[in-house]
C-alpha cells in the first residue's frame, strides 16, 4: 500500500477506542488462539517471545509495535523470562459525507485490516503516550476517555511518522486463509457466513466471492467437509456414540448428522466405521483433543468493553458409559434387523425415535441439505408448492410458478402475463399455512423464524445483486442449466441493446436519471434502483458530479431544482407516474436552460415500472429504453 494513501485514510477516519490493556506473561505462559475483536496495536515494552499471526511467524522484543486487523488470530509463545506489552483495541469508520474516490480507496485498501510489525526508534515518546493512555483509561470517566482519544491520535501520529521514515512493508492478511483457519479450529461451534463476515469486517458477498474464487467451493461446503473429516476420524479412533460424535462436530440432531454424512461420504456413519474397521486395527485408547490443543479461547461480544471468556478442554472420546453403549447396541441391532426384513423398527435413544434403513433411504431420495446464510436447511429435492415473498420474478425466470407470493412484487408490468394461478398472501401467516407450501423462499430476515415453523425455509438476502441472487436460486433448486440458458439469452439481448444504444448515445456523452417531474424536489439516481438498468445494464455513463456525490451504499440523492445544472447530463431520463403525469420541460424555469431539454434529449419513463429488480423486469426495462431511443432517433 502507498504510505501516503495510508496516512490519508487515517486522517479521514473517525476513531473509537474500545479498550487498553496491560499484560505481563511469564515464561511458562502463552496466549493461545486469541481472535482479535477489533483492529489493534500491540506494543511490547519488555522481554522477547514468538508470535503467530494468522499462521505467519514473528519474533517480538522490547519496543516492537505490531498492527493487527479485526478477526485475525493471535498466539504468543516461547516467552523468554517474561513479556510485558500493551494492547490498544480500536475501531475506525469513514464518516459521512465523504468523496466517492475516498470510499473506493477505503474499500480497496482496507487500511485498518493491514498487518505490520517494526521496532520503533523514538521509544520514550511513544511509551509515555501509551502509559498515560492506560492510566487514564482505568479511570473510566467520560472526560478521561476523551483525553485517551486525543492521546491516541498523537500516538498514531508518532507511529505513522516512524512507519513512513522506516518504509515499513504493510500487508493485507490472507482473507481465505483466515476463514479456513477459523473453521478448522471452531468447526464444532455454530458458524455462518454472516458471523464470519462480521468477525473479519467484510460483507457476506465479498467473503463468499473471495473464498469461492480461491478454493472453488463455498464457505459452507468447506465447513461441512471439515466436520465430516473430523467425524470420520472419531468414528475410526474412538468408541464414542453417534450422539457424542455428532455433537462434537457441530450437529446436535443425530438424524440430520447421519443424512449429511451419507450425502458427503456416500455411506452412513456405521457403514463407514465398519468398512474402515475391517481394513485397519482399531485403537480404543486413542484420545483426540477436539480443541486442537487450544486450552482457552477468548471471544468478543460487540458491546463496548464487554468480553466473554470460555474454557474449552478435551472431550473424553474413549469414555464408556452404560447409556452410550446401550445406544450403540440398539442402533446396530436396528440396522441389522432393517437390512434383513426391510420392515420399519422403532428404537428409543434418549426419547428420539429412529426410522428404519428403508425409510432413511426414502428420505434421502426426496430431500437434500442446502447451505444458507442461516446454516444448513433440509428441503425437498423437487418442491412442488413454493411460496415466496420477494422473489416471484426470480422463480418465474427459472420457469417455476410459485403457489403464493406478495402482490407487490407481481405488479411489475413485465410480469403481468404470469399472474394467473398465483395466490397473494400479503402479511398473513394463516394464508401461507393455507397454501400448504413444501418450501418457502424469503428475503425478509425478520420473518424467517415464523416461515420456518410452517415449512422448510431458505433465506436469500434481499441486498444481493441480480446475478448473485440467481446463483443462489440455481444452487438451492438445482437449476444451474436453466440459469445458464437464461443468462446466455439475457447477455446476448443486453449486448445487442448496448450496441444499439451506443450507436445513438456517443461514448463521450453522459446520461442522468431523475425522478419527481418538473415541479417537485428531484431525486437523483446512481447505479442502483431506477438507475440500475441504465448504468449497469446499458453501460451508460453518468456525469462526473454524479459519480463523486452518489454513495454506492445509498445510490440516490434529494436535490432542489436550482442544483439541476450541476448534475444534468447530455441525456436525461425522468421517472414519473406516467398514468397521471407529464411535463413541458421547455416552459419550466431551470429545466428550459438544460442542454438535454433544448436538444429534445429528455425522456419520461414510468417510475413504477423501473422500481422492480427481478431478472425479467430488468431485461424489460433495458429493452424498453432501447426501443425508446431508437424511436426518438427515427423521429429526428
Amino acid at each position: 500500500m502507498n504510505i501516503d494513501d495510508h496516512i490519508l485514510l487515517w486522517k479521514a477516519a473517525s476513531i473509537q477506542v474500545f479498550d487498553i490493556r496491560y499484560t505481563r506473561m511469564q515464561n511458562d505462559e502463552q496466549l493461545s488462539s486469541y481472535r482479535v475483536p477489533t483492529s489493534c496495536f500491540l506494543y511490547a515494552i519488555k522481554g522477547k517471545a514468538d508470535l503467530l499471526l494468522d499462521s505467519k511467524a514473528y519474533k517480538i522484543e522490547s519496543f516492537y509495535i505490531m498492527h493487527v486487523g479485526k478477526g485475525s488470530c493471535l498466539q504468543i509463545s516461547a516467552v523468554e523470562d517474561s513479556l510485558e506489552y500493551y494492547l490498544i483495541l480500536y475501531k475506525a469508520t469513514l464518516p459521512l459525507p465523504h468523496r466517492k474516490s475516498l470510499l473506493a480507496l477505503w474499500e480497496r485498501e482496507k487500511p485498518f485490516q493491514l498487518q505490520y510489525v517494526f521496532q520503533v526508534s523514538n521509544v520514550l515518546t511513544l511509551q509515555e503516550k501509551i502509559e498515560t493512555m492506560y492510566r487514564e483509561w482505568l479511570k473510566q470517566g467520560n472526560l478521561a476517555h476523551f483525553y485517551v482519544k486525543s492521546l491516541f491520535y498523537q500516538f498514531v501520529y508518532e507511529f505513522l511518522q516512524q512507519l513512513h521514515q522506516q518504509q515499513v512493508i504493510v500487508q493485507q492478511p490472507d482473507l481465505v486463509e483466515q476463514i479456513q483457519n477459523y473453521i478448522e479450529e471452531y468447526y464444532s461451534q455454530p458458524i455462518t457466513r454472516e458471523s464470519l463476515a462480521q468477525m473479519l469486517n467484510y460483507s457476506v458477498p465479498y467473503i463468499a466471492k473471495q473464498f469461492k474464487q480461491k478454493t472453488g467451493r463455498s464457505i459452507i461446503d468447506y465447513l461441512i467437509q471439515i466436520r465430516i473429516q473430523k467425524a470420520q476420524h472419531l468414528l475410526i479412533h474412538t468408541t464414542s456414540s453417534l450422539q457424542e460424535i455428532a455433537s462434537s462436530v457441530g450437529y446436535e440432531d443425530v438424524s440430520y448428522f447421519i443424512r449429511i454424512f451419507k450425502k458427503y461420504s456416500g455411506q452412513t456413519p456405521m457403514q463407514f466405521k465398519q468398512q474402515r474397521g475391517q481394513k485397519k486395527s482399531y485403537r480404543p485408547m486413542y484420545r483426540l483433543s477436539l480443541s486442537n490443543d487450544k486450552k482457552w479461547i477468548r471471544h468478543y461480544i460487540d458491546n463496548d468493553n464487554y468480553y466473554q471468556y470460555k474454557q474449552k478442554g478435551d472431550l473424553p472420546m474413549n469414555k464408556k458409559t452404560k447409556s452410550s453403549m446401550m445406544a450403540t447396541l440398539l442402533l446396530c441391532f436396528t440396522l441389522l434387523l432393517s437390512a434383513c426384513s426391510g420392515n420399519a423398527i422403532n428404537t428409543s435413544n434418549s426419547g428420539e425415535t429412529k426410522a428404519s434403513a428403508n425409510q432413511s433411504t426414502e428420505v434421502q431420495a426426496t430431500t437434500k441439505i442446502v447451505s444458507t446464510v442461516n446454516g444448513d436447511v433440509e428441503i425437498p429435492v423437487d418442491p412442488k408448492r413454493i411460496v415466496t415473498d420477494h422473489y416471484p420474478g426470480f422463480l418465474l425466470t427459472l420457469g417455476i410458478k410459485p403457489v403464493g407470493t406478495q402482490e407487490l412484487y407481481m405488479k411489475s408490468p413485465y410480469l403481468k402475463e404470469h399472474n394467473e394461478g398465483i395466490t397473494y398472501f400479503e402479511d398473513s401467516l394463516e394464508a401461507v399455512v393455507d397454501l400448504k407450501p413444501d418450501l418457502i423462499i424469503t428475503g425478509d430476515e425478520k420473518k424467517y423464524e415464523a416461515f420456518a415453523k410452517i415449512a422448510p425455509t431458505v433465506l436469500i438476502p434481499f441486498t444481493l445483486e441480480m446475478g448473485a441472487t440467481l446463483e443462489e436460486f440455481s444452487r438451492i433448486l438445482d437449476k444451474e442449466k436453466e440459469v445458464k440458458a437464461w443468462l446466455d439469452d439475457y447477455n446476448q439481448r443486453v449486448a445487442k441493446a448496448r450496441q444499439t444504444v451506443q450507436d445513438i448515445i456517443g461514448k463521450d456523452q453522459t446520461v442522468t436519471i431523475f425522478a419527481g417531474g418538473a415541479k417537485n424536489d428531484i431525486t437523483l439516481y446512481g447505479n442502483g434502483y431506477t438507475g440500475r438498468s441504465f448504468y449497469d445494464g446499458l453501460g451508460l455513463t453518468p456525469p462526473a458530479k454524479v459519480l463523486e456525490e452518489i454513495d454506492p451504499e445509498k445510490p440516490w440523492l434529494q436535490l432542489s431544482p436550482e442544483l439541476l445544472t450541476d448534475y444534468a447530463g447530455d441525456y436525461i431520463f425522468m421517472a414519473v407516474d406516467k398514468a397521471t403525469e407529464t411535463y413541458d420541460y421547455k416552459n419550466e424555469p431551470v429545466w428550459k436552460t438544460l442542454d438535454a431539454v433544448q436538444n429534445d434529449q429528455i425522456f419520461e419513463i414510468d417510475g413504477w415500472s423501473f422500481w422492480f429488480s427481478d431478472p425479467i423486469s430488468i431485461l424489460g426495462q433495458i429493452e424498453e429504453v432501447t426501443e425508446m431511443l431508437v424511436q426518438h432517433a427515427k423521429e429526428k
